[in-house]
């Protein structure tokens, strides 16, 4: 009786077995690659993402969302990078290799060591991911590199001088920040005496104005760039300041100054009671001493 049993339990472990669901059908293979092997955090890492679509592959009626988690030693999730690729997934189509670059800003994290940046793709309806070629977890997330993450102390720390309203959030999510500028407004930092990128990621209201709003970056009165906002859109700028256009002096005053501020009061309608001088809105502003 008892070898009975045992039987019988062997067997209904071997249909379980049997009838479990098969692994999903890959559609792409996913590689990333990163500009830098270490980075301090409150800095800018370079990624460019490669998704090439299996022949096999049989189209997707859904647009999914690409995900790019940053894992510490322990396996969990420090801060997150999702965002919808610049080639709907609907579009997609066999042998097809879609390749883009993002830049991401990595906020103030209190981990120093080795991060797993992990990615994939899930649909922004319920979160079912899709199954890739690439070193899987176990939850259909793949290892898309390892990043060195550096003490802050390494990093060119800005102060937010004259100009420059109080910070702002979107409610319930602390994760969007931004700070608006007058018309002019002013950062210092600490001179590296070396050449820097600066980072600015910035959008304006050229829609309130007439037109583009012009933005000038000067340093002892020098320009050292100039730019123009012509939609709402955010855009990141890259803009390199040589050391020559650093000056001197232990530390660097650097001017924004909008041609183009307006007061909302008086732009938009009747009851909107913002008074202030407001001229580009800033998401990040870095800089890159570290080459």
């Amino acid at each position: 009786m008892v070898r009975k049993f045992w039987t019988a339990l062997a067997l209904g472990i071997a249909v379980s077995a049997c009838t479990a669901p098969p692994p999903p059908d890959p559609i792409a293979s996913v590689k990333v690659t990163l500009d830098r092997n270490e980075v301090v955090l409150g800095s800018v890492v370079g990624m460019s993402f490669q998704f090439s679509i299996l022949e096999e592959h049989v189209g997707l009626t859904e647009d999914y969302r690409v995900f790019v988690h940053f894992v510490d030693a322990d396996g969990e999730v420090m801060w997150t990078d999702d965002h919808n690729p610049p080639q709907s997934t609907s579009n997609w189509i066999p042998g097809q290799i879609v390749k883009y670059d993002r830049k991401v800003f990595l906020p103030m994290y209190p981990y120093i060591g080795t991060a797993t940046i992990r990615v994939g793709l899930y649909s922004a309806n319920g979160g079912e991911r899709l199954a890739l070629v690439g070193d899987d977890d176990g939850s259909l997330s793949y290892t898309g590199g390892r990043l060195e993450l550096l003490p802050q102390s390494e990093n060119v720390f800005l102060i937010f001088q004259d100009g420059w309203h109080d910070l702002e959030v979107i409610p319930g999510d602390n994760d969007v920040q931004w700070r608006w500028t007058m018309a002019n407004a002013t950062i210092s930092f600490r001179n590296p005496r070396s050449d820097v990128l600066l980072y600015l990621r910035a959008d304006g209201r050229p829609d309130l104005v007439g037109g583009p709003q012009g933005v000038v970056l000067e340093i002892e009165g020098r320009e050292v760039a100039r730019f123009l906002i012509e939609t709402t859109q955010v855009e990141l700028r890259e803009l390199p300041i040589s050391q020559e256009q650093l000056g001197d002096q232990n530390m660097v005053e650097l001017g924004i100054v909008v041609d183009g501020a307006f007061i909302p009061a008086e732009r938009v309608e009747a009851d909107n009671g913002d008074t202030r001088e407001l001229g580009i809105r800033v998401f990040d502003i870095l800089v890159d001493a570290h080459g």
